[in-house]
């Protein structure tokens, strides 16, 4: 064989994996946040989840009062529900009663017209147009859920006490544990690929993961940049966006997973679960223990 040819495919090889690292649009870019304003009125806002059909934000409200609540199961917890562009429009959309409580719902994602969360121990779901009540999605044996996350099929759940991530599948009902990974938090999903960060001080790092539960995490290398982290969510052109909760920091990480490069970080306490909005162009960052959602505005320009 031509050693010339060999060269040129290998060449057209790796243009080919840059774009769809980079989401085929031409090449990364460079990502900013401009802050753009702050809501208050939340109690211990863990994640915003924002619905892409209508730009309709969901905030949960853990409700623990100070940092050492020992009591996660005192039936106080709530989810806000917020205009595009951060307007609160219902302080406690979502709230439970005497027969089905909400305790501290954290992690969210959207399916099907449900807004699935975590509570506790339990992942409860409601109609996104109140039709219906809250109701129970089982995931035996987990405890401590976190963060939730979707493909478009199924719903994925992290048990950071546990380091496992279970999958749930709305067409059987059933429950199942996909896989293991130490102080998992966020999980995300990307051009049908998962993505998952960890919350283990000098550990912590990002992770290509194997929505299957088949293949082993792929850590990107990067231990050591973060003092622990919450949330990640990925960017059209593939960059990551996460959030460093221990280390009150929003990082982005360049598509070819070598760089981390801190977009905001001044007044930020322990930033959660965040949200984004690509259509709108906004994203949603709940600060923990101060009861307010920062938004800003997501920038980009081609590098």
């Amino acid at each position: 064989m031509n050693i010339g040819h060999v060269k040129n495919a290998l060449a057209l090889v790796s243009v080919a994996m840059f774009l769809f690292l980079a989401g085929c649009d031409g090449g990364a870019k460079d990502w900013s946040l401009e802050p753009a304003g702050t809501v208050e009125g939340f109690k211990t806002p863990e994640c915003a989840r924002v619905n892409p059909a209508d730009g309709t934000v969901y905030v949960s409200n853990i409700f623990k009062i100070t940092r050492d609540a020992k009591d996660p199961l005192d039936a106080n917890g709530f989810i806000s529900k917020l205009a595009p562009g951060g307007k609160l429009v219902d302080r406690a959309a979502i709230k439970g009663t005497a027969k089905f409580p909400v305790h501290s719902p954290s992690g969210m994602c959207i399916l099907d017209g449900y807004l699935y969360f975590n509570d506790v121990n339990a992942m409860k779901r409601r109609p996104l147009d109140g039709s219906g009540p809250t109701q129970l999605v089982p995931v035996p044996g987990a405890k401590g859920l976190n963060d939730a996350a979707t493909d478009g099929k199924y719903v994925y759940t992290t048990s950071t006490g546990q380091g496992v991530i279970y999958r749930f599948d709305p067409a059987t009902g059933k429950s199942a544990k996909l896989m293991d990974l130490p102080r998992v938090n966020g999980i995300t999903f990307w051009k049908g690929r998962m993505f998952g960060v960890t919350i283990d001080k000098e550990k912590s790092d990002v992770y290509e993961l194997d929505p299957t539960g088949k293949g082993a995490p792929k850590a990107f290398g990067l231990a050591g940049t973060f003092v622990g982290m919450d949330s990640i969510e990925v960017l059209p052109d593939g960059t990551v966006l996460l959030t460093d909760c221990l280390g009150h920091k929003i990082y982005t990480v360049s598509p070819d997973r070598k760089t981390a490069k801190v977009v905001a970080s001044e007044g930020l306490e322990s930033p959660a679960d965040i949200g984004v909005d690509l259509e709108r162009g906004y994203v949603y960052v709940p600060q923990f223990y101060r009861g307010t959602v920062e938004v800003f505005r997501l920038k980009s320009t081609n590098k």
